[in-house]
């Protein structure tokens, strides 16, 4: 067998069984995906609310996410109302590279900057671009 054709076997073989920590192999979400609208609980609290598309820009996240050479996980792309509802968007997406259960993410919409926290250690960075904005609806009923 080709070194080639066995690194494309095991590499299928670790997407297929799952995240390998120890090996430093993760599933990542495909970077074409998009998340399209705000969560159904953003849009509950705050119906007609203006909505922000933002591009997050990970700088590292992890000990497999632009830490010692490997890269950084893809640009998510995410709508949001609330910097709240754009933490758990990113969150979601970053969760295959953090090992901690309690990690959480702070998101700075004035610095448009943010950090991803796993106890007293901080677990990551990224930045923000407000790409688009949808105002919302002045009278809803």
């Amino acid at each position: 067998m080709s070194a080639d054709l066995t690194r494309e076997l095991l590499t299928e073989l670790a997407m297929a069984v799952g995240p390998d920590w120890q090996a430093g192999r993760h599933e990542p979400r495909d970077p074409e995906a998009e998340i399209t609208t705000p969560s159904l609980n953003e849009m509950a609290a705050a119906p007609g609310a203006t909505q922000t598309k933002y591009l997050v820009t990970y700088e590292r996240v992890g000990r497999h996410g632009g830490r010692n050479g490997s890269p950084a996980p893809a640009p998510l792309t995410v709508w949001a109302v609330t910097a709240d509802g754009l933490a758990d968007h990113i969150a979601k997406d970053i969760s295959p590279y953090i090992l901690s259960r309690e990690a959480e993410v702070a998101v700075d919409l004035e610095a448009m900057t943010g950090s991803v926290y796993a106890g007293f250690r901080t677990a990551g960075t990224f930045i923000l671009q407000a790409l688009q904005v949808a105002e919302g609806a002045t009278d809803v009923r």
